[in-house]
């Protein structure tokens, strides 16, 4: 009788304690190792170490990974698709060890166990993520013992209907498959629409097949960098990080490579510079003595990398570090400027552990925004259509609050006062005239001197005579057929001359999250080289109202003017306009009698 190892003993043990199985399945040391996949020596130790947090160290007989979803992503180069086809394979190959796969996972004899790669298109799906596991299927000696099907080309297919399938997002994709795992390849490139993203699309109905059919014993992962922050895979990344069940890394590529990989030869050793993530800048070397690094965002690179930060930090940034931008073509880089600009706001009108908004999520107005001084204001409204989720408005007004200095030119400081964005109710529309009574209201009941209101093109005329007949210059700003505004509106924000309060809301009605909407919407504005526009999911509305405000401030001689004879200790509460401020302002404004500003439901309670 022949003497059995302890490894064989081991085994055997093993398999006695799981008779599902004809054979234990390998570790992942023993996976990538020369009996499996066989290549332990090409394979980086970061990405065993994204494998292992995965697929864990050693065999679970009841499932073949620790969690149920994953997403991996970071720079280019990083090892990505290597993650990926492992894994996958790894599945393949824990199915492959049970005597009767279908009995396993209750499904009836026959039925086809299926294993997903989703790429932007089907054709890249093969020529990539499907050409790497193919190439190690054949090179594996232990998938050389497990038969394929050669006749087909485009899948891999083993005896007992266990299928590797590429596709596309396409939901018909799917159909007929009994999807026990799946890799969503490029996560950021798939299209979307404006009622459509289709790496979502895709994800879920590979999700739900996958639950349906197996419970939670199935695995998806995710792959791809980042191309918006605001994207598919950085939704992904963000849910994952917060989820027990699933798992979420995301490698720059000088953490891929390891530091051995950048150490001089000569000296043995890293030369590095810090990156200021938040203000996209190198850290000056003569400066970092100084600088609390820790209470900073930064990055420590390897100086290998200086000269791509320095030419182009964005791209820099996305590609090597997979830091990505909020959406591809920003508008707006430097979206610290943005907060910079709210925290002006906040030291100009909230006092020390004060936190409001001029308007609340529920579109009440807080009992502190009242007018302050006599300076004249430039109120805006933007009337968009936005499909699925009915009209929709934003609303900004604003006025000049000083002139500062700027490389010896003197330019208008711009304070925005308040921003209101409504969104209609499915199926109904915007009020346009509630909206006229709204802007009486600022007036009549919060002191504020309005002298000018703008509108977009968009169901304006009615309005702009209305307003014209109550003595207000009213005229239309679009902020759609020329880019001017918006660029106003950036060098405000990059020069620190503009003041804008913080704006929480409620994206849809349902929602229980609140979101600055502020920041969110200038964060995400993309140029499109004719028009500054949003992603295809977001919205401009209270960004375009802002931009329209300063467009006009820019241009009003009468603002300017109105700053040199005003100061911010002029507070009055009820304003009538005196013949002296009509010359000011350069219009001929009657006075005007309340009327129903104070009904519209924001000045209620």
């Amino acid at each position: 009788m022949p003497v059995l190892t302890p490894a064989a003993k081991t085994e055997l043990e093993w398999l006695k304690k799981n008779p599902e199985f004809r054979e234990r399945p390998a570790t992942l040391e023993e996976f990538l190792g020369k009996d499996y996949l066989d290549i332990s020596d090409s394979v980086r130790p970061s990405i065993v170490k994204v494998l292992r947090e995965i697929m864990g160290s050693e065999v679970t007989p009841d499932r073949p990974t620790l969690v149920e979803e994953a997403i991996f992503t970071g720079g280019i180069g990083i090892g990505k698709t290597t993650v990926a086809s492992i894994v996958l394979l790894y599945l393949v190959h824990w199915v492959l060890c049970l005597k009767d796969p279908q009995g396993f996972f209750n499904l009836m004899a026959g039925s086809r166990i299926a294993f997903m790669m989703m790429s932007t298109k089907a054709s890249q799906a093969r020529e990539v993520l499907f050409g790497d596991v193919k190439a190690r299927v054949s090179l594996s000696p232990w998938f050389k013992n497990h038969p394929i099907d050669t006749s087909r080309k485009n899948q891999i297919r083993f005896d007992g209907d266990i299928w590797i399938v590429p596709g596309d997002s396409q939901e018909t994709t799917f159909e007929g498959y009994n999807i026990l795992g799946g890799v969503i390849d490029e996560a950021d490139s798939h299209k979307i629409t404006e009622h459509k993203d289709y790496a979502e699309v895709g994800f879920r109905t590979i999700q739900n097949r996958i639950s349906s059919r197996f419970g939670n014993r199935g695995f998806l992962i995710i792959i791809g960098q980042m191309k918006s922050a605001s994207g598919f895979a950085a939704r992904k990344f963000k849910e994952y990080n917060e989820r027990d069940d699933a798992y979420a890394a995301r490698l720059s590529i000088w953490e891929s490579l390891g530091t051995d990989h950048y150490r001089d030869k000569k000296t043995g050793k890293v030369t590095y510079f810090y990156y200021d993530i938040a203000r996209r800048k190198i850290v000056d070397d003569d400066l970092l003595q100084f600088m609390d690094l820790k209470s900073m965002e930064t990055m420590k690179i390897p100086d290998l990398y200086r000269k791509a930060f320095t030419n182009d930090p964005e791209e820099a940034l996305k590609d090597l570090a997979g830091i990505p931008p909020m959406v591809s073509n920003p508008f707006i880089l430097l979206t610290d400027r943005i907060t910079e600009a709210q925290n002006l706001w906040e030291n100009s009108f909230q006092g020390p552990g004060e936190k409001y908004s001029p308007i609340s999520p529920e579109g009440k107005m807080h009992r502190r925004l009242r007018a302050r001084d006599t300076l004249p204001r430039v109120a805006h409204v933007d009337i968009a259509t936005s499909g699925e989720y009915g009209n929709s408005l934003g609303l900004a007004m604003g006025h000049i609050s000083r002139m500062v200095e700027i490389e010896g030119e003197l330019k208008p400081f711009i304070t925005i006062d308040m921003l209101f964005r409504l969104k209609a109710v499915p199926g109904s529309e915007v009020m346009i005239s509630d909206i006229r009574q709204f802007i009486y209201g600022l007036e009549e009941e919060r002191g504020y001197r309005i002298t000018t209101v703008t509108y977009d093109g968009h169901q304006s005329t009615e309005s702009l005579q209305q307003l014209r007949k109550r003595g207000y210059n009213a005229f239309q700003v679009s902020v759609d057929k020329e880019k001017l505004p918006y660029h106003e509106l950036k060098d405000a924000i990059y020069e620190h001359r503009i003041e804008v309060p913080r704006y929480p809301v409620r994206l849809r009605p349902a929602d229980t999250k609140l979101v600055d909407i502020v920041f969110k919407e200038l964060s995400e504005l993309k140029d499109m080289g004719r028009k500054i526009d949003h992603p295809p999911a977001g919205s401009k509305d209270v960004a375009d109202a802002m931009a329209a405000v300063v467009s006009t401030l820019m241009i009003s001689k009468a603002s300017r003017r109105a700053v040199s004879t005003r100061t911010m200790n002029d507070f009055v509460q009820d304003w009538v306009p005196s013949s002296r401020e009509r010359v000011i302002t350069g219009v001929n404004v009657p006075s005007r009698t309340k009327q129903q500003g104070s009904q519209h439901p924001a000045y209620r309670g």
